[in-house]
C-alpha cells in the first residue's frame, strides 16, 4: 500500500523547486544585475527590473502555487505519522506534539504567504503598468521626468519582499525541527517495535542539516545576493529535488506499517461511535427470561 499524500507532496516539491531554481537562474545568469545601480535607486534600472518582473511572473506564480500544494500534501503523512509514532498519545507526548505544531505552521505560513505575495506583487505589477510614475512634481523649468514613483515602488516592494524573505526561512526551520524529531523519535524506538527502517529517519537528518543550510543561505543574500543565491542554487536541487522526493517516496512505502492493524472480529462492532453487542452476549431481556 503506497500513501498517494506522499507522492503527490513529492511530485510537487520537484515541480515547484525546478521552477524556482529557473526563477533564481534568470535573475543570477541572464539578468544583467548590478547591485549598485539597484542600491543607487537609479530610475532606468528600476523601470528594467519591473518589466524583467513582470516578463517571469508567470513562472514565479506557479512555483509558488505547487510549493503550497507540496507543503500541504506534506503536512499529511506527517501529522499521521506524529500520532502513530507516540502510540495515540501514549509516547513522547511532547515531541510529537512539536512535530505537528511545526508541520502545521510552515503549512499555513507557506499558504499564507503565497496568497500575500500573489495580492501584493499583482498590486505592484499593475501599478508599475498603469500609473503615471514618471513625473510627479511640477517643476516646468527642468522639462525632464523625476522618476519618483519608480523609487517609491521599488522600496515599498523590498519592505514586501523581506517580509516574504522571513516566512520563507522560517519555513525551512520547520523542515529542520520536524526532520530531526522523527530522527529522535524513530531513533529511540526499541528495534523489534521499528517500523521505519533507521537509515530513512538518518536521511531526514541529513536533509535538515542541508534545510539549516539553505536558511542561513536566505539571509546571506541580503548581504551579497549573487553569491549566496548560486549556493542556494546547489543546495535547492540536492535537498528539495532529490532527497527530499526520494525520502517521501520511501515514506509512501513504509507508512501503512506504522497504522494499527484492523481487527474484524472488533472494529466491526462499531457503529456511529458506539459498540453494538454480539451476537453471543444475551442482552438484559433474555438474562431475565432464562432465570425465570
Amino acid at each position: 500500500m503506497v500513501s498517494c499524500s506522499c507522492l503527490i507532496s513529492a511530485f510537487c516539491f520537484i515541480v515547484s523547486n525546478a521552477l524556482g531554481i529557473a526563477v533564481v537562474v534568470e535573475n543570477v545568469v541572464y539578468r544583467d544585475f548590478d547591485s549598485v545601480l539597484w542600491k543607487a535607486l537609479d530610475s532606468e534600472y528600476i523601470r528594467e527590473t519591473w518589466d524583467f518582473r513582470r516578463s517571469i511572473a508567470p513562472l514565479q506564480a506557479t512555483s509558488n502555487i505547487f510549493n503550497a500544494a507540496a507543503w500541504l500534501a506534506f503536512s499529511l503523512p506527517v501529522l499521521q505519522l506524529s500520532w502513530t509514532l507516540s502510540r495515540g498519545g501514549k509516547r513522547k507526548v511532547g515531541v510529537h506534539t512539536a512535530i505537528a505544531v511545526l508541520c502545521i505552521a510552515g503549512s499555513m505560513g507557506e499558504l499564507v504567504s503565497r496568497l500575500f505575495m500573489f495580492g501584493a506583487f499583482g498590486s505592484a505589477s499593475w501599478i508599475s503598468n498603469s500609473f503615471n510614475l514618471d513625473k510627479w512634481t511640477n517643476d516646468q523649468g527642468s522639462g525632464s521626468n523625476d522618476m519618483i514613483g519608480w523609487k517609491c515602488l521599488e522600496v515599498s516592494w523590498m519592505l514586501i519582499e523581506g517580509l516574504l524573505l522571513w516566512i520563507d526561512a522560517f519555513e525551512w526551520i520547520c523542515l529542520f525541527g520536524i526532520l530531526v524529531l522523527l530522527y529522535f523519535s524513530v531513533g529511540t524506538q526499541l528495534k523489534e517495535h521499528r517500523t521505519l527502517p533507521l537509515w530513512w529517519a538518518r536521511t531526514g537528518l541529513f536533509i535538515a542539516f542541508l534545510a539549516f543550510v539553505d536558511f542561513a543561505a536566505d539571509l546571506l543574500r541580503l548581504e551579497e545576493f549573487r553569491t549566496f543565491a548560486e549556493f542556494a542554487i546547489v543546495i535547492a536541487i540536492v535537498n528539495t529535488c532529490v532527497l527530499l522526493p526520494l525520502w517521501l517516496i520511501v515514506l509512501s512505502c513504509h507508512l501503512h506499517k506504522t497504522l494499527p492493524d484492523f481487527n474484524e472480529d472488533i472494529d466491526n462492532h462499531w457503529s456511529a461511535g458506539e459498540v453494538t453487542t454480539s451476537s453471543s452476549t444475551p442482552n438484559n431481556n433474555q438474562a431475565v427470561v432464562s432465570s425465570t
